[in-house]
């Protein structure tokens, strides 16, 4: 797709080999980095938040009789100075949720700069610098070993067997966008093409589907497709924006690491165990 047109009463989408289609209405569900955003709100660009994400999956027969015992069959968190790791169980190979055949999944935050620390984790053996994030295979083995060490160094025992023995560790760096609105015409965006939350609320997935539900809905409850966009959009851009503001405010106090004493200090209490219980879990009821 290289051109999105919306005129009164139809869509055109152009592709690059010169093809024009048209519809009655566009959905840009392209994700984070949308191409189609990007040419409806130019302005509108990503906000590294500070920190990356790494994450990795090892299974469960794979853990000492220990650490299994300590962390798996929990949602656990390690939250030492500077850093924040959560884990989980989930499904195993063939979505397998057997016991002995499932896997623990780990997510840990780490701080760091945009200018300096960064570009170095995205550049590979070769020197080449992958700006959009990296594949794991090409993740240089010095930058798993230092990782590796500090998780063996920072975070509980448990943890760190869990980090050290993921088989194909990856890492993501962070970002959060907010747009102005959703309908441009009678193009729509939906998901992360729309509000890109941090992943500390667990939304992404989540607010897709709440999109395309409104959505659904909207143009069930109008003959005007006009009419359907306006109220998925109100409905929809309030709903992101918040779903990003929260995810914001569970992030501060990984945000705060790079910034002075006093942010830091503000952050502490997004650290403690029982504010990072109250605000990301939830009690399961049956």
């Amino acid at each position: 797709v290289v051109a999105v047109t919306s005129e009164e009463d139809h869509a055109s989408v152009t592709l690059s080999d010169g093809t024009r289609l048209s519809a009655n209405l566009v959905i840009a569900a392209d994700g984070f980095r949308s191409s189609l955003r990007e040419r409806l709100l130019p302005d509108v660009t990503l906000r590294y938040a500070g920190y990356v994400a790494w994450r990795g999956l090892v299974d469960e027969r794979d853990l000492s009789k220990a650490t299994w015992d300590a962390l798996f069959e929990k949602f656990a968190f390690c939250l030492p100075a500077h850093e924040q790791i959560l884990g989980y169980p989930v499904a195993g190979p063939g979505n397998s949720t057997r016991a002995g055949e499932r896997r623990y999944n780990f997510v840990w935050y780490r701080a760091t700069s945009e200018h300096g620390a960064l570009p170095n984790l995205l550049t590979d053996a070769t020197g080449k610098l992958h700006a959009n994030g990296i594949a794991p295979h090409l993740i240089r083995a010095d930058v798993l070993a230092d990782m590796e060490e500090a998780a063996l160094t920072l975070l509980a025992p448990q943890f760190g067997e869990v980090v050290t023995k993921a088989p194909v560790p990856l890492f993501q760096p962070i970002y959060d966008l907010e747009v102005p609105r959703m309908v441009f015409g009678r193009i729509a965006l939906l998901g992360d093409a729309a509000f890109v939350a941090r992943p500390h609320c667990g939304m992404g997935v989540t607010k897709a589907a709440g999109d395309a539900m409104a959505l659904v809905t909207a143009l069930g409850r109008h003959d005007s497709i006009h009419a359907a966009l306006a109220d998925f959009d109100a409905a929809r851009t309030q709903t992101g924006a918040a779903i990003v503001q929260h995810a914001r405010h569970l992030g501060a106090y990984m945000q705060a690491q790079l910034k002075d004493e006093t942010d830091r200090e503000m952050a502490e209490r997004y650290r403690t165990p029982e504010a990072v219980m109250r605000e990301t879990a939830v009690p399961a009821r049956f």
